[in-house]
């Protein structure tokens, strides 16, 4: 049986999303949209993970449960204006 993955964005975000895996499953996401002066967040089901980056990008690894999950990318600017 395979659950759903819910992506808070847009699937299209990570080059090599698909919409369900199998419980037990390694799922790796790569999410290539890397901007300078970014923070970025990714958690599943409200855990955050540490991510690695990789030539493709940022890359999301966890094992799939025997449910539903939701993935959450978030993100700011961390450029700081020093104006006068």
């Amino acid at each position: 049986m395979k659950y759903k993955v819910h992506y808070n964005k847009n699937k299209s975000c990570f080059s090599n999303a698909k919409d369900s895996y199998r419980a037990g499953e390694q799922v790796t996401l790569i999410y290539p949209f890397i901007a300078t002066d970014t923070d970025y967040s990714f958690s599943v089901d409200g855990a955050d993970y540490k991510l690695t980056y990789t030539d493709r990008g940022y890359e999301l690894s966890f094992v799939m449960p025997d449910h539903e999950v939701s993935v959450n990318v978030s993100w700011r600017n961390s450029m700081m204006y020093m104006g006068s």
